[in-house]
């Protein structure tokens, strides 16, 4: 891999003030160590995608294939991509039917014994590809890694930190709970994806990674540990808050498609009760309200 780019101006949330200073120290010069293969998929995160690649590249670990699926991009990530060029090893850049697409698109020429994905605006915390290693080398019939981080705002302000856990079936029931496997901290092993499908959903917009973690569990809970290995970064215009109100139906999906009928029941009991409780509300505003306000409001559909 050619030499990092360190530009010393650049601050990345939990890295040092001045990283640019130094090309990170080499950890692992072994010929035969792990390739990991990285997909980035991206689409208009201009001001974000250049953190993501610098937080690959700084690793100090240069055995890593990094893969950008760009679904068309007309903001500055193009330029961008073509400035970070000889750290790519793989871009397409071509419409896509969604994220989950992309990711798809770039495991099918992922070619390392080590995969994940990294969203375009989050990025890896220092050390990261060490501790995964490590973890795999303690644990040598190990395939998922399951790290802490942190979740933090556009400018990359601490918003909260996420544990790790066991990729179990009791660890995904609780998502409901706030209870969740960051995957910005999650690595496995080319043999584990490959057993689980080889893909991820692309009917689901949200919960893809939630989906795979079920796949996943059914065949090992994983290795956890609670060094920080990435950051996900959470503001007004994230899809997962723009897309917020497809969780519960793919939610549903993925308790009815995995057996987990219990909180399916749960689900399900809880929506009709939002939608009761919905619908009194517009009665008693029908009761106050010209009927032609409220659709004026869409509030009402139109007859």
């Amino acid at each position: 891999m050619v030499e990092a780019p360190l530009p010393s101006s650049r601050r990345l949330y939990g890295w040092p003030e001045s990283p640019g200073l130094t090309v990170p120290e080499r950890f692992n010069t072994d010929p035969d160590r792990p390739l990991f293969s990285i997909v980035i998929p991206t689409l208009n995160q201009g001001p974000y995608i250049e953190d993501t690649l610098l937080s690959i590249l700084w690793q100090g670990y240069d055995n890593v294939e990094i893969i950008v699926v760009d679904g068309g991009s007309t903001d500055d990530t193009p330029a961008v991509l073509e400035r970070y060029r000889p750290w790519i090893s793989v871009l397409i850049s071509e419409p896509d039917r969604g994220q989950s697409d992309a990711i798809n698109k770039g495991f099918r020429r992922a070619s390392g014994s080590i995969l994940a994905w990294l969203n375009s605006d989050d990025l890896y915390l220092p050390g990261a590809f060490r501790t995964v290693l490590e973890a795999f080398a303690a644990q040598p019939g190990g395939r998922w890694v399951i790290g802490s981080g942190d979740i933090i705002s556009a400018d990359q302000q601490f918003l909260r930190h996420v544990p790790a856990r066991a990729g179990s079936e009791q660890t995904l029931l609780a998502i409901e709970n706030d209870c969740f496997l960051l995957q910005q901290s999650c690595f496995w092993s080319a043999s584990l994806w490959q057993e689980a499908g080889g893909q991820v959903d692309e009917s689901l917009s949200l919960l893809m990674d939630y989906d795979l973690w079920w796949r996943f569990s059914r065949r090992c809970t994983g290795i956890v540990t609670q060094e920080k290995l990435g950051a996900m970064r959470y503001y007004a215009t994230v899809k997962t808050r723009r897309q917020g109100e497809r969780f519960p139906a793919e939610l549903a999906t993925i308790y009815a498609r995995y057996g987990a009928s219990a909180s399916l029941d749960r689900l399900v009991q809880q929506l009709l009760a939002e939608t009761s409780a919905l619908g009194e509300r517009l009665s008693a505003l029908e009761r106050q309200l010209p009927v032609r306000l409220l659709r004026r409001l869409r509030l009402l559909p139109r007859p």
